[in-house]
This record gives C-alpha cells, structure tokens and sequence, in this order.
C-alpha cells in the first residue's frame, strides 16, 4: 500500500531519504527509482518533484551546505565575549569545523562541493559559511592581529587552503590528526 503524502511533503521525504544514502553509501549510490522504492511511492510520483537524480542530489548537496553553516554558527555562538581572544578562538573554531565536517560528513562534503552542486551563478561568496569567514577575518583586523598589510584577498587564500586541505583529509592523503595542526599553523601565518 502506498503512502500517502501532502503536496510538498513527498518532495521533503525524498530529500531526506536521499540524504541518509548520501551520508551512508555516498551520491554514486543513490537513485531517484531507489529513493520513490524505498518510500513506497511510484518513480513518477517522483518525477514530478525532481527532474532527474541531479536535480535530487542538488536539493541534498544544499542540506550539505546549511549542515557546515551550522556548525560554523555554533561556533561562533560559542566564542561570543568581543575581545581579541575571542577572535583568535571564532577564526580557528571556523577552521575547525570546516575540517570536521569534511571528516565526519565525507560523502555529503564530497557531493557538496563538487561537479553535481557547482552553481556557477552564485560565487562562494554569496554562501554562510563563507560570509562567516570573511566576518572572522574582518573581526581579526579589527583587533590589529592580521599580519600588517595582509587583509586584501585572505579570505580566497584562508578558504582555499582549509578546502585543499579538506579534500585532502577526505581522500585519506593525509591523516585526520593533520587537521588541527594545519589549523593551528594557518592562524600563525596570518595573524600577529
């Protein structure tokens, strides 16, 4: 017997059934008829909510997206006093769980960012967790704690670093405890 969903409803429940397959198996894995099979509904009911399986996976690939702006938010909530400590602690916590969602969340980091989700119309910084960055960065100079000089173009330098490095935690290049001292080491190259 079929479920029956309100209108809006279906189109949610396949989002969040195609989320816990990413997570799981990865996006190479996930298939809209599998998604319309496993909540017991005909693959046209789920034609008519998603084009096909990328236009499913970029619904998924932007629940990635608000999943690393929440951590990032929590940070932030987490270092709230306006001091110069707080700044040095919001700038690595970011960091931080940038590379930890890449680590703990590798399927969905993966599908997030790459050929699938590439919206060429909206640069990265149009995005929250790269806003929350480029706050960081100005909360740092604010402070007088950037390398003299140096503000001009560091938010491309710092989020392409901490991306590389990323991928390069998710492609088992390099060793999941790598993750703090490249951390570590960013905030001693910029800041004073």
């Amino acid at each position: 017997m079929s479920r029956s969903y309100h209108h809006g409803a279906l189109a949610e429940a396949m989002v969040d059934q195609a989320l816990a397959s990413v997570r799981g198996q990865g996006a190479d894995q996930v298939s809209l008829r599998a998604i319309a099979q496993a909540l017991d509904v005909s693959p046209s009911a789920a034609y008519n909510h998603f084009a096909d399986k990328d236009d499913l996976l970029r619904a998924v690939g932007a629940c990635g997206l608000a999943a690393l702006d929440e951590r990032m938010s929590r940070v932030l909530a987490a270092h709230l006093p306006d001091t110069p400590d707080a700044a040095r602690a919001r700038f690595s916590g970011l960091g931080r769980a940038y590379l930890a969602f890449a680590i703990d969340e590798t399927h969905l980091f993966q599908l997030t960012f790459g050929p699938i989700c590439e919206v060429k119309e909206i640069p990265p910084e149009g995005t929250g967790p790269y806003l929350k960055l480029m706050a960081a960065l100005d909360d740092l100079d604010r402070w007088g704690l950037l390398k003299s000089g140096t503000r001009d173009g560091l938010d491309l330098i710092v989020w392409a670093a901490t991306h590389g490095m990323a991928t390069l935690l998710v492609e088992g290049a390099v060793p999941p405890e790598a993750a703090g001292v490249f951390i570590d080491s960013m905030a001693r190259l910029i800041t004073d």
